[in-house]
């Protein structure tokens, strides 16, 4: 028969309960371990913010009162890009909905003070083609662009009665962990 000895007992016990306590130790710094290597990677941090831009105070910017355009002439207009968003962005300009005869005599360049960030026909500048900017624009930052606007001297009469009509679109993207400036 065997005796019954309390201190065994103790001695079993509290080496089961520290055998535990070792265990769930090990396996809550494993877990830890795990997780913060699959949620912290450095360098691959991502700021939440808002982006947004208006063009031109949502005012048109050639509104054909001074587009008596002829060969050789060419009209200058200054607009602004305003960003209304609390993270610095990358800017694009481009022509939708072009329409009229004179989409392919027309040159449009564009530049950010003394920069030329476009220059080609209207038909060129388009959402694949788009006049992007070079520095990004700063939250709460008003850019003032200009726009040069020529017919090509060669165009002949064909384009006397000819016009033009196109909407001009920014669209923006975040430029922090953006160096390709991708717009997707």
């Amino acid at each position: 028969m065997t005796k019954f000895n309390p201190n065994q007992t103790k001695k079993r016990v509290y080496g089961s309960v520290s055998a535990i306590l070792v265990l769930f130790s090990m396996l809550a710094l494993t877990t830890y371990a795990l997780i913060h290597s699959m949620v912290s990677v450095d360098e691959n941090q991502f700021e939440m913010g808002t982006v947004k831009i208006e063009l031109n105070d949502g005012k048109t910017i050639f509104d054909g009162s001074d587009m008596n355009i002829e060969p050789g002439y060419s009209v200058k207009k200054d607009f602004t890009i305003e960003n209304l968003g609390t993270v610095d962005v990358y800017y694009r300009l481009y022509l939708e909905n072009i329409t009229g005869a004179l989409y392919s005599v027309l040159t449009f360049e564009i530049y950010d003070g003394d920069e030329l960030l476009f220059s080609g026909r209207a038909q060129d500048l388009n959402k694949e083609n788009p006049c992007v900017g070079n520095v990004p624009l700063a939250a709460d930052e008003t850019r003032t662009l200009t726009a040069v606007v020529k017919m090509d001297e060669n165009a002949g009469n064909d384009y006397r009665n000819g016009g033009i009509t196109f909407d001009m679109t920014a669209e923006a993207v975040q430029a922090r962990n953006n160096p390709d400036k991708l717009f997707e």
